[in-house]
């Protein structure tokens, strides 16, 4: 079902650096940037369900003016409900830095469903006859539709804005086929995303009266990466010093705690943060970092993975704390990290956001460790926030969509009203 006859604000024709062309008037943020185009490769879990679109839209950067971003715009099949369907504004889970990393250019172009597990989970939403719209976020995306290099890797604004801008521009787009009602929501990094959002809600207001914020669902956020980073490189020396080869799990540890920080180095820099790579890596990592930050997540896992298994196999000696790279614990001590964390996932944690919010933890999570998850709800909770802590036994990281799917429709019933 493709939208035909509807009015779409037509924005200046933009360049390849977000700019505008010889553009005589500025776009508002959210306004919607040409027409849609139909997506292509679908899942077939959400194409039987829904119609699926590329929308291009303008936001706020992280080095301030405008730029371009894109978001998939799923409609359910069915025709909307009485006063319109509902919306959530859904944050996909970490997939790189940069834009050909964005899960429409990894489905467009390459056939590949990008967010981990989380399809199904949206085919149930829309099921539900809610709409959903799936920002890339900034820096992820298109080139072509204008999208500019610099991704805001766990940066509170840049993410926020890139969530509540598609809903903005969902909303302009479809005006009265949509509610108003929207809610954020979003698995891992898009957990993070959700919550930021929460914290920007105001702003879908303030650009669109229509719109009216419900609450938030997060599922499996990283809410501490430095209390995270401390537990998994506690395990990581714990397995060094019993001197017995390192299991699969243990390596896959030494992979997450090297190959991702290349993403946040990656935007503290591009964000104006003073951090020199090579007091953070290693003289291995710092060449990853140096050739490998266009590299997505899951191609960049394999090739850390590969290099630290030569490593271990090159000498006996060789221990998962000796490969050269990340330095560690230690980087989290540095001030323009500590700054860079502080400023974004603290200041998120040390916020009242409006509404309430749905957090969903696996026991087994190893990526959002237990001790970290429970330390940042009761932080937030003495904030007085709303939380709904749900925790599924015995549910890994990828495992929380699935097990979680019947919390989260009920609570979307509950927050938009769906009998």
């Amino acid at each position: 079902m493709l939208l035909v006859g509807l009015l779409i604000p037509v924005a200046p024709a933009w360049g390849a650096d977000g700019g505008p062309t010889g553009a005589v008037e500025m776009a508002a943020d959210g306004d919607v940037v040409g027409t849609p185009t139909p997506l292509r490769n679908v899942p077939s879990v959400i194409a039987d369900v829904a119609d699926g679109q590329l929308v291009v839209y303008r936001m706020p950067g992280i080095r301030g003016g405008q730029i371009n971003a894109t978001a998939m715009l799923f409609l359910p099949a069915q025709a909307p409900p009485a006063g319109g369907w509902p919306l959530v504004v859904w944050g996909h889970g970490t997939v790189g830095w940069a834009p050909e990393c964005a899960p429409s250019v990894q489905l467009q172009e390459h056939g590949r469903w990008a967010d981990g597990p989380n399809a199904p989970l949206l085919a149930s939403i829309l099921k539900m006859n809610i709409a959903v719209v799936a920002p890339d976020y900034e820096g992820l995306g298109p080139v072509a539709d204008g999208v500019p290099e610099g991704h805001g890797y766990y940066e509170l604004s840049s993410e926020g804005n890139s969530m509540v801008f598609a809903a903005v521009a969902a909303q302009r787009l479809l005006g009265d086929q949509l509610s108003g009602q929207w809610v954020p929501a979003g698995w891992s990094e898009g957990g993070f995303a959700a919550l930021a959002a929460a914290y920007y809600s105001d702003r879908a207001t303030i650009a669109d009266p229509d719109l009216e914020y419900r609450g938030t669902i997060t599922l499996a956020p990283v809410p501490d990466v430095p209390a995270m980073n401390r537990v998994l490189w506690n395990d990581i020396a714990a397995a060094s010093r019993s001197g017995l080869p390192p299991t699969e799990h243990q390596i896959e540890q030494l992979v997450f705690a090297n190959a991702e920080t290349i993403y946040f180095t990656r935007t503290e820099r591009y964000a104006g943060y003073d951090i020199d790579p090579a007091t953070i890596y290693g003289p291995t990592m710092l060449r990853f970092y140096r050739d490998n930050w266009r590299t997505c997540l899951d191609d960049l896992n394999a090739l850390v993975k590969r290099d630290i298994q030569h490593y271990l196999n090159a000498s006996p000696a060789n221990r998962l704390t000796t490969y050269p790279g990340i330095r560690g614990d230690t980087p989290n001590a540095l001030p323009e990290n500590k700054r860079f964390y502080a400023e974004n996932q603290g200041r998120l944690e040390n916020s009242t956001l409006p509404g309430s919010i749905l957090w969903l933890y696996g026991t087994d999570d190893i990526t959002s460790p237990a001790t970290v998850t429970y330390d940042t709800v009761n932080k937030m909770l003495i904030n007085d926030n709303d939380i709904n802590l749900a925790v599924l036994e015995g549910a890994g990281h990828y495992d929380v969509s699935a097990a979680g799917q019947p919390l989260i429709e009920a609570r979307l019933r509950q927050l938009f009203d769906i009998t």
